[in-house]
């Protein structure tokens, strides 16, 4: 389990891909606030991708369409 900034432990999801992704977080301290919101674009794309893999068959036009 990772610590979280108010010292307590951030419980891990038991997915190893996810917990990577996530884990992203842990250098935000480091990262300009400004860059922010690069970040947390990111890391929203990433989740998206890998928790709805039929999104990434849209994305790569394999819906269906002509």
């Amino acid at each position: 389990m990772g610590s979280g900034d108010d010292g307590g432990l951030r419980s891990l999801t038991g997915d190893t891909q996810i917990d990577r992704i996530v884990a992203v977080l842990d250098g935000l301290d480091d990262v300009p606030v400004p860059e922010h919101v690069d970040v947390y674009l990111d890391l929203h794309a990433r989740l998206s991708s890998e928790l709805n893999p039929e999104q990434r068959l849209r994305q790569a036009g394999a819906h269906g369409a002509p």
